[in-house]
């Protein structure tokens, strides 16, 4: 493979490794603007992983388990809204339980799974590349974007037309409008006739839907098996990710596309025969270390929504 084709291989693989981390990330910065801290996305990405996965795994298609996997992202994330926006409890603490609920329920789950030996998809189970019928072939003839593009699961698609809706809605509809007005101003909100409560509840379930839908690219569609734990810490690399965008679709898009690279970066190098001279953690912890130094750095002076994380009313 020459110097052009590995550099296509390797923005091909970011761009599947970016896919999951652009979908909860779309989320988490709806959830945001609206006023909402929701680090259990973690914990939403990981129910959505179990759920898609046992779905698929006892029989069902792959597109209910895409919807069981959706349906338990926003099953969480209701727990999660009930608990904040209802209740008024510290969002922090209120999402490191929604994280411990689910790595303990997903764990239990796992347990069982493996004692119906059904650790593992069947071929056939789960969705295959190219998902959306033309894409790929329509893509063939386009140098560079055709190899890339042209050969991705099916929300990877999905999330491209997600971005431009979400890009529209926030900047052009009256819903959009009431979302960025939520985190900065929900009393002016409220004396214009504006539920907040019910708008950050909305908020909140839309997060929690882009997230199962992460999880379950990430056990249906990407590896086609489950383990515990196996989001690895992505749900908190998508919280830095927004922060490191500065609430703004295109700097999500650009950090996650981003860091995606990163990750197919140091598969690459481990495959170069790499890990025999550098331990081979250095090479996993590398997109995780530089996502960090980005954030500190991009994150001085970021203005967030100035009501972010705190519970309404006072």
């Amino acid at each position: 493979m020459g110097d052009q084709g590995m550099a296509i291989d390797i923005a091909a693989q970011a761009v599947t490794a970016a896919v999951p981390l652009v979908l909860a990330g779309c989320g988490e910065l709806v959830a945001e603007r609206s006023g909402t801290l929701n680090i259990g996305i973690e914990g939403l990405m990981l129910a959505g992983c179990c759920a898609g996965f046992a779905a698929v795994a006892c029989g069902a298609p792959a597109w209910l388990g895409l919807a069981a996997a959706v349906a338990a992202g926003m099953t969480l994330a209701g727990m999660f809204a009930l608990a904040t926006v209802w209740g008024r409890a510290d969002h922090i603490v209120a999402g490191m339980a929604i994280n411990l609920v689910a790595a303990g329920g997903t764990g239990a789950a796992y347990q069982l799974l493996q004692n119906h030996q059904r650790d593992q998809l069947a071929p056939g189970q789960g969705f295959a590349r190219s998902g959306l019928p033309g894409i790929g072939h329509a893509l063939d003839g386009v140098p560079v974007l055709g190899p890339v593009l042209g050969d991705q699961y099916l929300l990877a698609y999905v999330a491209m037309a997600l971005v431009g809706a979400l890009a529209w809605a926030l900047r052009s509809t009256r819903a959009g409008l009431i979302v960025r007005a939520l985190g900065d101003a929900p009393d002016a909100c409220a004396a214009a006739g504006v539920r907040v409560g019910a708008w950050r509840v909305g908020c909140l379930l839309f997060a929690g839907a882009c997230a199962g839908a992460a999880g379950a690219y990430l056990s249906i569609m990407r590896t086609h098996s489950f383990v515990p734990l196996m989001t690895g810490g992505q749900g908190f690399v998508v919280l830095a990710l927004v922060i490191f965008g500065r609430w703004r679709l295109v700097g999500l898009v650009v950090g996650c596309v981003a860091f995606g690279a990163l990750d197919s970066l140091q598969q690459h190098l481990q495959g170069q025969g790499l890990n025999a001279v550098v331990p081979y953690q250095f090479f996993k912890a590398l997109p995780f270390v530089v996502a960090l130094a980005a954030l500190a750095a991009m994150a001085r002076g970021a203005a967030g929504p100035r009501e972010l994380g705190r519970s309404w009313p006072r």
